[in-house]
């Protein structure tokens, strides 16, 4: 009799895919037989790419929309999902089916739950979103990241809540020493580096920011390099428009970062956006970090993520509309002009870091497998 096999399901942006290919990778190394669904226009997400293609599934997922014309096209092509699904786990022989949060991820849990499938929840950020809320009291464990999302929970849910933190990639982990991380990037005559990051999508505030402090501080920043992610749609612009102020500086500029291990350790401090993927990644090397929550987050979830950083010591909380240079370079070189605040920030980084929690969960699930 073929053993079971678990599937791990999510998708829509990169802070739903890092962890579920982090706990892919924990499966694996335990020699679990397992699969990684997700939606067909996720195959964008380079972090994808360490999932072995024989192991990497895909469906159409549809996105929930509130426009009651689109209504029936919603529920058809959710009734489509989930048969596929469906079969996905009856083909595959699929034990227990992990939703790591987001619309795509509901039609598989639906499946899992029709199936009679024990399904799991990992839920990434404090406030729940709604495929967990929706979920919650069918999840045989919801895995969390923060203590206080058992604040948004019913009490009665409690009990089913294991806080491990957010699963990390093992590439992340394993960072070269730090000089060799800067030569990679060709900052290794800088004096301190800043990694600019906006997630998978980009940031438009967080791009304008970078470009704005490069043609407004040049002096400050001689000797200041910058690791800066503008994401894929904004990359050419971005190029172009530094291309025209004519000095690039001390900078490395990509759409993504695939080394991302290398460019945490290469950086004194992080500008970002407060998804927990990422917060969970800079707290685990130990990167103090300036964050801005996107503002249109869902229940305002950044925002909170932020906050919980900022208790920590670990973080500053900027604004989204306070992100300019002439409100954001006073803080930023505060922080950087001082090194006992760096290390204090960087040490209450690395205490919320829960770099553990993929193989948490893994224990979790294997234990009732």
């Amino acid at each position: 009799m073929k053993s079971k096999s678990i599937l791990i399901v999510g998708g829509g942006t990169g802070g739903h895919i890092s962890p579920g290919v982090a706990l892919y990778e924990e499966f694996r190394a335990a020699g679990v037989d397992l699969f990684f669904l997700t939606g067909n226009k996720d195959a964008r997400f380079s972090s994808l790419k360490d999932v072995a293609p024989d192991d990497l599934l895909y469906y159409r997922a549809p996105a929930f929309s509130r426009n009651i014309f689109k209504l029936p096209l919603f529920i058809f092509g959710f009734a489509a999902a989930v048969l596929k699904a469906r079969l996905i786990i009856r083909e595959k022989g699929v034990g227990a089916v992990i939703g790591m949060g987001g619309y795509v991820s509901a039609p598989a849990l639906m499946a899992a739950r029709i199936a009679g499938v024990p399904l799991y929840l990992c839920e990434q950020n404090t406030v729940p979103g709604r495929v967990t809320s929706f979920f919650a009291r069918h999840a045989a464990a919801i895995f969390t990241t923060f203590e206080s999302t058992r604040d948004y929970m019913k009490k009665d849910l409690h009990g089913r809540l294991v806080l491990v933190g957010n699963p990390i990639r093992k590439k992340v982990l394993s960072a070269p020493d730090r000089d060799s991380a800067r030569k990679a990037f060709n900052l290794r005559h800088c004096k301190k580096v800043i990694l600019a990051i906006g997630g998978s999508q980009g940031a438009l505030t967080i791009n304008e920011l970078v470009l704005g402090l490069k043609a407004g501080y040049p002096g400050e920043f001689k000797d200041v390099g910058i690791i800066w992610s503008t994401g894929g749609l904004s990359y050419e612009k971005y190029k172009q428009a530094v291309q025209r102020t004519g000095d690039t500086g001390s900078l490395y500029l990509s759409p993504f970062i695939d080394e991302v291990g290398a460019a945490y350790m290469a950086s004194d401090i992080a500008i970002s956006r407060s998804g927990s993927g990422v917060m969970v990644e800079l707290a685990a090397m130990g990167i103090p970090s300036i964050l801005i929550p996107f503002p249109y987050a869902a229940m305002d979830h950044q925002d909170k993520n932020a906050d919980e950083f900022v208790k920590a010591g670990a973080s500053v909380k900027i604004a989204n509309a306070d992100a300019v240079p002439e409100k954001v370079y006073p803080v930023l070189s505060d922080i950087l002009g001082n090194p006992t605040q760096l290390a204090r920030m960087s040490a209450r980084a690395r205490e919320a870091a829960m770099p553990d929690a993929a193989a948490a969960v893994v224990k979790s699930v294997m234990a009732n497998f």
